[in-house]
C-alpha cells in the first residue's frame, strides 16, 4: 500500500522540499558595441580601405564639410585630416600602399594628397562637381580615373596632370560609381540613369586614345553604388550592387574573349528601403548594405538571409566598407559620424580587444608596436572597454 499524493499533503509540506521548476536562463547573444570616430561635422559620404601596410590597413573618409579624414583601420584611431577643398568632398580612394590618396569635391577639383605628410601632390580643375574619383591598383596610384556632373568621365596620367588622356561620355544621368578594374585596364561605371557599362581602356596609352564602351547593363532602378573585391581572381569577380530596394550580385568576367558579354546576374535581395551602399566581404559570403532607415543590414550573400541588423546612427546611411581582413566594417552617415563594427561580435580585435577595470589606468605604451604609436590619434587612457568612444 502507498500513500497518494494529494493537493493538501504536497502543500503542507516545507516550501523546501517543494518540487521547485528550475530557473531558466536566457542566454543572451552578443552585442554590437561599434567604435564612434568623430572628425567630421556634416554627412560623411565616402569611405575607402588602403590594401595591407606596416601598420595594418587605413582608410579615408569624406564628408561634405570639405574635409577627408585618414584614420587606423582597426581602431578608428585619427591620423590626419586633408585640407584644402572649398566644398563638399563627395568621394576619397587611397592607393594600395597608403602613400597617396585622391579626392574629388563639389568646388570643381579633383585632388591628390601625399597621405604621409598629408601635403597637396596636385590639384585638377573641371567644368563641374567631380562627383567619382578612382587611383589605379597595380602601379601604385599612378593614373587617376574622374568623373563629374556632367557626366564626363576623365583619365589623367599623374606624372603628367595638366590635361587628361581621355575624356569620354555615355551616361545620361550623374555617375555614382566609377572604378578601375581588370588589372586597370578597364573602367566601371555606374549611374543614377540605371545602368552599369564597361569601358576598354586597353589602348589608352596610344595616341590618338581609343576608348570604347564594351557593354552596358540596364538595371530597374538607378544605381547607387557597386563593388567588387580587387584581391580575388583577376578575371572572374562577384560584384555586388545597391539599386533602389535591392542588393543585386552579378558575376563579372575580365577575360577578353569575353568582355563584350553582359555580366550574369546571380541574385537579388529586396530590403524594406532605398539602399544607398553595399559591401562585399572579402570571402564574398557576407554582405552588408544600409540605406534610408539607419539601419545596417548584415547578409548571407548566397540566400540573402538577414544575420543581423546593427542600429546606432541618427541619419540615413550613405556608404559601408568591409575592412579588406574582413573583421570590420565601416559606415558613413547623415549625422556626421563614422562607426567601426565587427564582423563576428564579441571577437578581440581592434580597440574589442582592451580590457579596461572600473578604474581606468594609465596604459604603457612602451608595449604598443612602433607603428601603432606613429599613428595613435586616441588618448588610450580614455578608451572604454567596449571601444564605444574614440577621442581625438
Amino acid at each position: 500500500m502507498f500513500e497518494q499524493r494529494t493537493r493538501s499533503s504536497v502543500s503542507s509540506r516545507p516550501a523546501s522540499l517543494r518540487d521547485i521548476p528550475p530557473r531558466r536562463v536566457m542566454i543572451q547573444p552578443p552585442k554590437q558595441s561599434p567604435v564612434y570616430c568623430p572628425g567630421h561635422t556634416r554627412p560623411v559620404v565616402d569611405i575607402c580601405y588602403s590594401g595591407e601596410t606596416d601598420c595594418g590597413h587605413l582608410f579615408i573618409t569624406a564628408s561634405k564639410d570639405g574635409k577627408a579624414i585618414l584614420r587606423q583601420g582597426d581602431t578608428g584611431d585619427w591620423i590626419g585630416t586633408f585640407l584644402g577643398h572649398s566644398g563638399a568632398v563627395w568621394s576619397c580612394v587611397l592607393d594600395k600602399h597608403a602613400t597617396k590618396a585622391a579626392t574629388g569635391a563639389a568646388d570643381f577639383t579633383a585632388k591628390v594628397w601625399d597621405a604621409n605628410s598629408g601635403s597637396e601632390l596636385i590639384s585638377i580643375t573641371q567644368d563641374h562637381i567631380v562627383r567619382c574619383v578612382d587611383l589605379s591598383k597595380t602601379d601604385s596610384g599612378t593614373k587617376l580615373l574622374t568623373a563629374n556632373n556632367w557626366r564626363k568621365i576623365s583619365v589623367y596620367d599623374l606624372n603628367s596632370p595638366k590635361s587628361p588622356i581621355s575624356i569620354f561620355e555615355g551616361h545620361e544621368q550623374i555617375i555614382r560609381r566609377l572604378l578601375w578594374c581588370g588589372e586597370d585596364k578597364l573602367a566601371l561605371s555606374a549611374s543614377e540613369d540605371k545602368t552599369i557599362r564597361l569601358w576598354d581602356l586597353r589602348d589608352i596609352s596610344s595616341k590618338p586614345v581609343a576608348v570604347r564602351q564594351l557593354w552596358s547593363k540596364e538595371l530597374s532602378d538607378p544605381v547607387n553604388d557597386i563593388q567588387f573585391n580587387i584581391n580575388c581572381n583577376v578575371d572572374q569577380v562577384t560584384a555586388v550592387a545597391a539599386c533602389g530596394n535591392s542588393v543585386q550580385t552579378y558575376a563579372f568576367d575580365w577575360r577578353y574573349k569575353n568582355l563584350v558579354e553582359q555580366p550574369e546576374s546571380l541574385s537579388t535581395f529586396t530590403l524594406s528601403c532605398p539602399v544607398n551602399s553595399v559591401s562585399l566581404h572579402p570571402t564574398e559570403k557576407l554582405l552588408v548594405c544600409g540605406g534610408e532607415n539607419h539601419i545596417i543590414y548584415r547578409l548571407n550573400s548566397e540566400t540573402g538571409e538577414i544575420l543581423e541588423t546593427c542600429k546606432g546612427h541618427f541619419g540615413p546611411l550613405h556608404c559601408v566598407r568591409f575592412s579588406p581582413d574582413g573583421h570590420v566594417f565601416s559606415s558613413g552617415s547623415e549625422d556626421g559620424t563614422v562607426r567601426l563594427w565587427q564582423t563576428v561580435v564579441g571577437s578581440a580585435f581592434g580597440l574589442w580587444r582592451l580590457s579596461v577595470p572600473n578604474e581606468v589606468s594609465a596604459v604603457n605604451c612602451s608595449n604598443l608596436p612602433t607603428n601603432s604609436k606613429e599613428h595613435c590619434g586616441a588618448n588610450l587612457t580614455e578608451v572604454p572597454a567596449t571601444g564605444d568612444t574614440v577621442k581625438s
